[in-house]
């Protein structure tokens, strides 16, 4: 199969994964933010790409009781990093899983894992793919469907997942692209909330 039909079918593959947090759009608008990132940054699509599609499906490891406990703008302290790990380290086994069913290279299947079992955790970052990824997951945030999504999923007033995004843009982004890529979707959230 080409590379658009093995990025279709591990969307497909993923899918029941990201449904227990319904986060295919996150996926999917987190990958589009992956391919602007690769074009302007560089990096390893064979990595970035699969990546970004499976680093959730650890989520659907933990209830929705757990999931709310682990993840938010108001969410902190030792249960939610143990709870968000889970997310990690189990995201990591399944993403392997998922690869190896695909016949999937097996030293890329291995830094992909590796870059999953610490998206959200890893504060040091390895390689340009590992900045990519984590980028790309944290501009969904940013993004119009993210910053909405976010906004009725965490039950937040529009104004305090703005304050929260607009404080952290500054250092929450490895590369030039992320940054001004959440600049200008903050400029345009500014603008939705008049």
């Amino acid at each position: 199969m080409d590379w658009s039909q093995f990025i279709q079918k591990l969307f497909e593959l993923a899918g029941p994964y990201l449904d227990v947090r319904k986060d295919l759009p996150h996926a999917q608008v987190s990958h589009q933010y992956a391919l602007r990132l690769l074009q302007t940054e560089g990096g390893n699509y064979r990595i970035v790409e699969p990546a970004v599609i499976l680093h959730d499906v650890g989520w659907s490891k933990l209830t929705p009781e757990e999931i709310k406990m682990a993840y938010g703008v108001r969410i902190s302290g030792e249960e939610a990093a143990r709870l968000n790990r889970i997310h990690e380290i189990e995201g990591a086994v399944i993403a392997g899983q998922l690869l190896q069913n695909l016949n999937y290279d097996p030293a890329l299947t291995e830094q992909i894992t590796l870059m999953i079992s610490r998206h959200d955790s890893g504060r040091h970052p390895d390689s340009l793919e590992e900045k990519l990824l984590q980028d790309a997951d944290k501009l969904w945030r940013f993004s119009a469907v993210g910053f909405w999504e976010e906004i009725q999923r965490q039950g937040l007033e529009p104004w305090e997942l703005y304050h929260f995004l607009a404080v952290r843009r500054p250092k929450w982004f490895y590369t030039a692209t992320a940054l001004t890529l959440a600049e200008e979707e903050l400029k345009d959230r500014d603008k939705e909330l008049g």
